[in-house]
Order: structure tokens, then C-alpha cells, then sequence
């Protein structure tokens, strides 16, 4: 595989309306479920922060939010990002259109078939996220490179042959379901692996 030798991870994390899985309606959850929230860090390949994080709430209307599930919205009536959803300015158009805008002042630009060189979607359980934006921020999703880095193996092959490592590496974590906090939790456990596995500087 042709790699940049310094990609941008671009580590990112959506709350929503609800799971990915096939509703009973026949629906996929990807395309029925509202997203609420989008929050994305860039790093370079030593997990140091570039440039500044990104926030984006994503107004819904009370029809898009009510769609949700009951454990969406018993999640984030409790930390207040409904609230929020209700009085964003933003539609889901004008959100998809700051990202890339945001990447773009950054330096990085879009996915190149040709060299197979871009900005690598990372995170935690990202097919989930992924799978959000393939469906709902399809100019996003072609935006970043079609490979991406995912901790949940690194910590489920942890979990198999190296469970103290695996412990090391989840300690600290809330899982407060909010995107920011979750982005930077999911980049301290990546580096607890990086460290472990391939000898990375864990400060960095």
C-alpha cells in the first residue's frame, strides 16, 4: 500500500439519534437516525495535535429528533446536546461544508485515487461513524482516504494476548458520549498502543 510518509490522522467521533443496525421499519439506523454532533482533531503520525479541534452541533427539528432512540435521547437530554441541537445554526449541508473547509485551511486536501495519499479517518469503533457519514456526508466520506485506523482492534487484540496492556490502555476512559472528550480519550489510548507495540514515544 502507497502511504504518505506524513499523513494526517483525522480523528473524529459523531453522536446521534441513535444505532447503525436495520430497523424494523426496514430502514438502516446510518440513514434514518439524525446526527446531533460531529468533533474531529487532526494529528500527524506522532499523535501530536495539528491546528485547533473542531465542534459542529447539528440543528435538528423536534420531527428528526423524536425519530431517535429512547436511549439517545435519555443520553444527550441528560448532557445537554439537545439543547444545543435546537438552537445550532447549522443544518447538516452547512456542517459537512465547514469540515472540509476547516481541513482545507489546514493544508490537507482531498482523498487521491492516484497516489492513494490522504487524510486517514481514526477513532474508536469508526465503521459505526463511518458508516454516518457515508450515508449522510457523502462529500466527507470521498474527502478522506478509504482506509482507516481503528483502535477498537488494537484494543480487542490487546484484550486477546495482552490483557494488561488492554487495561493500561482504557483506565482512564469516562465514555461520556460526548465528542470531544471521546476523541481525546481515544487518542491517549492509542498512544498507550503505539508505545507498547511499536515503541512510539507515549508523550508524543
Amino acid at each position: 500500500m502507497k502511504m504518505d510518509k506524513s499523513p494526517h490522522f483525522l480523528f473524529g467521533d459523531i453522536e446521534t439519534g441513535g444505532f447503525n443496525d436495520r430497523l424494523d421499519n426496514g430502514q438502516l439506523g446510518m440513514e434514518y437516525y439524525p446526527i446531533f454532533e460531529i468533533a474531529l482533531v487532526v494529528t500527524d503520525r506522532e499523535l501530536n495535535q495539528v491546528g485547533s479541534a473542531l465542534r459542529v452541533v447539528v440543528h435538528q427539528d423536534e420531527t428528526a429528533i423524536s425519530r431517535s432512540h429512547q436511549w439517545a435521547i435519555n443520553t444527550h437530554t441528560k448532557s445537554g446536546l439537545l439543547d444545543e441541537v435546537r438552537m445550532s445554526a447549522w443544518d447538516l449541508a452547512g456542517a459537512e461544508w465547514q469540515i472540509i473547509h476547516h481541513l482545507r485551511q489546514m493544508g490537507i486536501q482531498a482523498y487521491n485515487r492516484e497516489t492513494k495519499q490522504g487524510v486517514i479517518f481514526a477513532g474508536n469503533s469508526i465503521m459505526f461513524d463511518r458508516s454516518f457519514i457515508l450515508c449522510q456526508m457523502p462529500a466527507l466520506h470521498q474527502f478522506m482516504h478509504y482506509r482507516q485506523l481503528d483502535i477498537s482492534a488494537l484494543a480487542l487484540a490487546a484484550m486477546a494476548w495482552a490483557p494488561e496492556l488492554a487495561k493500561e490502555a482504557i483506565a482512564a476512559k469516562q465514555y461520556k458520549h460526548e465528542a470531544l472528550a471521546d476523541i481525546r480519550e481515544s487518542i491517549a489510548e492509542l498512544k498507550c498502543y503505539r508505545q507498547a507495540l511499536f515503541g512510539g514515544n507515549a508523550n508524543g
